[in-house]
């Protein structure tokens, strides 16, 4: 069950100048019998025609997923035995900064977010390839810190294009060492503050289009996107079995990075008139050409690893054809 209350309130003479936002949502998980309240206070003040700016402050739960409840479940343990009923709801307490400024004669916005989060009761996971493994237990809390750049508008009139820029720091830390669960397992290697696997620190992207020139029923587009590596763990050598096979284990959470993840798309689209006054206006039909990773560059997701530990990494989507149909009627 969930319930929530929300009021704006304009605080200046000039209405629209100032407003402020308050709200409190509560909700009950009847899985684990756990109630939650979270409370939120935005402001958004315009300064000029030209000049926005925002603050937040709220507290956010996010009830368990079943994966999260489940967890990893070991040895004889069935899924129904490895859900976890004392689970709680991952909390963030959030603090954001933000701007926007319009530049009218080139039609573009230029915004800006800056924001820290304090996270507890986190539930920590590892990623295989693409695979997500819970722990099952609220066993971290950290942190996570970061700004948000975006210039958009019409460089070319009529057509939407954007830059984007993100940096970011994740940080977690386990909360109890001693743990005798999944996490327990790698209790030897993830003492002290360490990178979540979300903690990717720079990305770009932009999105650019514009007309063949002297058709406006054709239109181009490019698209570029960048992230620097993300951590993972990597596999150290453990003790010798039988054959004198030595076994692989986890090496230090998180200490490892992916190489960049780098990809260049470009694509044609061309509309078409089907009928000039359908029901409630013209019907066009989009017929979109692209190609996805135009260069054709190795784009790793993660590594196996052979019997004398040296890495193989695996790879992402080459180069690849994508067509689109969009009917608008």
């Amino acid at each position: 069950m969930g319930a929530y209350l929300q009021n704006a309130v304009d605080v200046l003479p000039t209405e629209n100048r100032l407003t402020i936002t308050g709200g409190v949502r509560a909700d009950y998980f009847s899985f684990n019998d756990e109630w939650t309240v979270s409370p939120r206070l935005s402001a958004r003040f315009a300064a000029n025609d030209r000049l926005t700016l925002t603050g937040s402050w709220g507290i956010y739960h996010q009830k368990p997923t079943y994966r999260e409840l489940r967890g990893t479940p070991g040895g004889t343990q069935t899924i129904e035995e490895a859900l976890n009923k004392d689970i709680a709801s991952q909390r963030s307490i959030q603090y954001v900064l933000g701007g926007e400024y319009f530049f009218p004669d080139e039609r573009l916005y230029l915004r800006a977010e800056a924001y820290y989060k304090d996270l507890d009761d986190l539930i920590s996971y590892t990623i295989e390839d693409v695979r997500v493994n819970y722990s099952g237990d609220n066993d971290t809390r950290g942190y996570t810190y970061g700004v948000d750049l975006q210039l958009r508008g019409e460089f070319v009139p009529g057509l939407d294009s954007w830059f984007n820029y993100s940096f970011l720091v994740a940080r977690e830390r386990f909360k109890d060492e001693s743990l005798a669960t999944y996490t327990d397992r790698l209790r030897e290697n993830r003492r002290g503050l360490l990178p979540r696997p979300a903690d990717q620190r720079h990305t770009f992207s932009a999105f650019l289009q514009d007309y063949v020139p002297g058709d406006k029923s054709w239109k181009v587009h490019l698209r570029l996107l960048y992230g620097s590596g993300l951590p993972y763990t990597p596999a150290s050598p453990g003790p010798e079995g039988a054959g004198g096979v030595q076994a692989r284990v986890r090496g230090e959470r998180m200490s490892g990075r992916l190489p960049a993840y780098r990809r260049v798309d470009v694509g044609a689209t061309k509309r078409i008139e089907v009928v000039e006054d359908g029901i409630g206006g013209p019907v066009d039909l989009e017929l979109t050409l692209e190609v996805l990773n135009l260069f054709d560059m190795d784009n790793t997701v993660d590594y196996s690893w052979t019997e004398n530990f040296q890495r193989v990494p695996k790879r992402l989507t080459p180069r690849t054809l994508n067509a689109r149909l969009h009917l608008t009627f």
